[in-house]
């Protein structure tokens, strides 16, 4: 009879020893994820983005892309815009600031004209020409 006393003593431990681990690991992750919400909440701000949106077949198999300056442009790699529909593509950039660009096919063929620039909170929508 000792040794199943033991057993169960043993057991009860064991329990307890697993329970005082599991607790603080599983307040962590609530504080974790409460510190992140404030975070997402507050960069969600429409006027602190430019909407690109440019109307334009573009042929089967290219791409529409923007470089420039502002919003997370460069003038030496372009970005890629998200192909909506067959004449409608869309690019949504971060800008506190104005945003100078232009558009180009494959990231390669440059539109025509002068450089397009958009302020923020504002969608512009060109129809380029290559």
């Amino acid at each position: 009879m000792k040794k199943t006393t033991r057993k169960t003593t043993s057991s009860k431990v064991n329990k307890t020893s697993a329970r005082a681990v599991a607790a603080p690991t599983l307040a962590v992750s609530t504080r974790s994820s409460q510190t992140q919400l404030p975070v997402r909440q507050a960069s969600a701000s429409p006027a602190a983005t430019v909407t690109i949106e440019a109307k334009i077949d573009v042929g089967f198999g290219n791409n529409l892309f923007a470089r420039g300056q502002g919003g997370g442009l460069s003038w030496e790699h372009g970005l890629p815009l998200q192909n909506i529909d067959s004449r409608t593509w869309r690019l949504i950039v971060p800008a506190r600031e104005q945003v100078q660009f232009k558009l180009l096919i494959n990231d390669s063929i440059w539109a025509q004209g002068e450089d397009v620039i958009a302020t923020p909170g504002k969608t512009v929508e060109v129809t380029p020409a290559f």
